[in-house]
């Protein structure tokens, strides 16, 4: 689906930064900005729009990453301030 390509390749948006916090605060899950992020703020999209209902099971494979993370903590700093 390219409906949740974003600002582009690195370049996280609202709904990277949404994603990012919301399951480190509510799982312990550290998810990095490029890949697993965009693609967790699509999953949360496609719940929210009811295209995924309560109850299907949804399996989503986290490949990694984290260490990224580390290159756009002013980003993410930032995004929690505002």
């Amino acid at each position: 689906m390219d409906g949740y390509l974003g600002g582009g390749y690195a370049v996280m948006g609202d709904p990277e930064h949404e994603a990012i916090r919301l399951l480190a605060r509510t799982e312990g899950i550290l998810l990095d900005p490029v890949y697993t992020g965009r693609a967790m703020a699509g999953l949360l999209d496609q719940v929210r729009r009811g295209l995924i209902g309560p109850g299907e099971t949804v399996l989503f494979w986290h490949t990694g990453g984290a260490p990224a993370l580390f290159a756009y903590t002013q980003d993410l700093l930032a995004a929690k301030s505002t």
